[in-house]
């Protein structure tokens, strides 16, 4: 695996957490596993402590060299396997008084008689590091059994190896949406007999008790539904700094932060099909005639990603005088918007670089009026709040006219703190030079790039991915469920470690899971996402 120990980390992000950072991380995981009925040996009652759950020392160790509780800004330098002292002891590390110091007296107390306070007591210093080898018997069967989450090998029958790799299962989302390239959706909790047992997974039935009842915010949705759609969500970034993006969002609350994850995670499936849209992209809407509002959108050449800002943010430039609300319905243009997001989302490289944010400019040079699409808008800016946190770099609003500012008064109404601040207005080149260089900057507006946001139209071999599904995939697909099983196994251990020795290692093993994880995606790519603008122009540089 390459090694990723040089790279400078952005705070807060699995990398470089502090220990009470960890701690709410935990009490997320906790609640999660616990929501879908994996087995995590803390009470209900319980998770809800802080003090329930052991910081690991790497986590405790960076707190103090940084002196920071919270999330700050700059770049600090990432925790690695070395650096964790297999001497240290619970004791010593809370004798530096690192991770309840402040603000302690917010923070609920475990009952005197927590029985979680004793097993920490009892088992800090005889815990014995066990990494997972190879997931549980009981956790392959809730993810491939229980949730039917899994990719199933089908190697006995050669005409359902014929359909996997058929690509007349992708069909318009003028229609209805297949997604042959994700592994198979859930259809109710319920446990399906089969003679035959694919590889990998198990050869024996568990009681499975979903708790959908252990958080009020979560009683709402089902747990089969959280749980396809999180492992959907996820690209070419850690699964860690996926949740993370919502626990920093909401200040690291626990509670509020679960609230958040779920009511995305709830929108994602079930009020728009963000990862269908991903997967299908323009291609097929454009050589089929269909979803003309969506396609207009895209020839109009009004949005586009290219280059990156002096924080390695990439660019999404959007040209405002080309749109009209005319031109496209309003769900053709929430289409598009998702689709330009989620593709920005795979020039990000959170592993390798840690560029994880996207910075935008809203071209308004020429806007008028007839420009003005205040629904769209208002989608975007509920979008960026609430289901794509933490993503935004800067956000540049470039020669807005005297018109804008009525306009404005109404859109920073709709706008979260946190956005907010994030947005500039400029006039000139010498105010986007503050943020972006000139080389990465159109020329339409003073900057060096020739390049316009042409629209490279699909051909006939751009409908469906570039791969077929063959041994490979299923080599990489069966790979992936196996390492996602490891990666809740190792979660559950790290969640109920006792040790911070211990704990740190669980730590250091989600991350290198992650990144296998995050690298499956990239393999997997091809066989399951349609081509588009920039796979086409040949721009796309998809890795971790």
């Amino acid at each position: 695996m390459t090694d990723y120990d040089n790279v400078q980390y952005r705070p807060g992000r699995i990398q470089t957490i502090n220990a009470e950072q960890e701690l709410v991380l935990k009490q997320v995981w906790a609640h999660y596993l616990k929501y879908w009925g994996y087995e995590v040996n803390i009470s209900s009652e319980d998770i809800k402590y802080k003090e329930s759950f052991v910081p690991s020392t790497t986590t405790v160790e960076y707190g103090e060299r940084t002196g920071e509780l919270g999330v700050s800004n700059g770049l600090v330098k990432t925790n690695t396997r070395g650096s964790i002292n297999s001497n240290a002891s619970l004791k010593s590390n809370t004798k530096k008084k690192g991770f309840f110091h402040k603000g302690s007296a917010e923070i609920p107390k475990a009952p005197a008689d927590s029985r979680r306070k004793r097993d920490i007591d009892a088992n800090c210093a005889t815990e014995r590091y066990s990494p997972v080898v190879d997931a549980s018997e009981q956790f392959k069967y809730i993810y491939y059994d229980y949730y039917k989450q899994g990719y199933e090998s089908e190697e006995e029958s050669e005409d359902d190896v014929s359909d996997m790799n058929s690509m007349d299962t992708f069909i318009t989302a003028s229609t209805s949406i297949t997604d042959p390239g994700s592994y198979e959706l859930v259809q109710g909790i319920e446990k399906q007999d089969n003679n035959v047992q694919p590889v990998g997974q198990p050869s024996r039935s568990f009681k499975v008790k979903p708790n959908a009842k252990i958080l009020p915010c979560l009683a709402k949705y089902k747990p089969e539904e959280l749980h396809e759609a999180l492992f959907k969500a996820l690209r070419n970034d850690l699964f860690d700094n996926y949740v993370l993006r919502f626990v920093r969002a909401r200040k690291f609350k626990y509670e509020d932060a679960i609230a958040m994850l779920s009511k995305s995670l709830d929108w994602r499936r079930n009020t728009l099909e963000v990862d269908e849209f991903f997967l299908e992209g323009d291609a097929p809407s454009y050589l089929n005639g269909t979803n003309k509002g969506f396609i207009k959108n895209f020839t109009v050449g009004k949005c586009y990603s290219r280059g990156m800002d002096k924080q390695r943010n990439p660019i999404v430039l959007f040209k405002a005088r080309l749109n009209y609300s005319a031109d496209s319905p309003l769900e053709g243009t929430k289409r598009y918007a998702l689709v330009i997001i989620e593709w920005s989302r795979l020039n990000l490289k959170d592993i390798s670089e840690s560029k994880d944010q996207c910075s935008v400019i809203f071209d308004l040079t020429g806007f008028s009026l007839k420009n003005n699409d205040l629904p769209a808008i208002k989608f975007l800016a509920e979008i960026f709040e609430a289901h794509l946190p933490e993503i935004l770099g800067s956000i540049l609003i470039h020669n807005a006219p005297w018109i804008f500012s009525t306009i404005w008064n109404l859109i920073k109404n709709w706008l979260d703190p946190v956005v907010a601040s994030k947005i500039h207005f400029t006039k000139s080149i010498k105010d986007l030079n503050q943020f972006i260089d000139s080389d990465n900057l159109p020329e339409s507006i003073g900057g060096n790039d020739p390049y316009a946001g042409e629209y490279p139209d699909p051909k006939p071999e751009d409908g469906h991915p570039p791969k077929p599904k063959d041994s490979v995939y299923r080599q990489i697909s069966k790979q992936r469920d196996e390492n996602l099983v490891k990666f809740l196994e190792t979660t559950k251990r790290w969640v109920e470690s006792t040790n911070p020795d211990v704990s740190a290692r669980y730590l250091q093993d989600k991350i290198d899971l992650g990144i296998e994880i995050a690298q499956s995606y990239v393999d997997l790519d091809p066989y399951v996402r349609i081509p588009g603008i920039y796979d086409r122009n040949g721009s796309l540089d998809l890795s971790i």
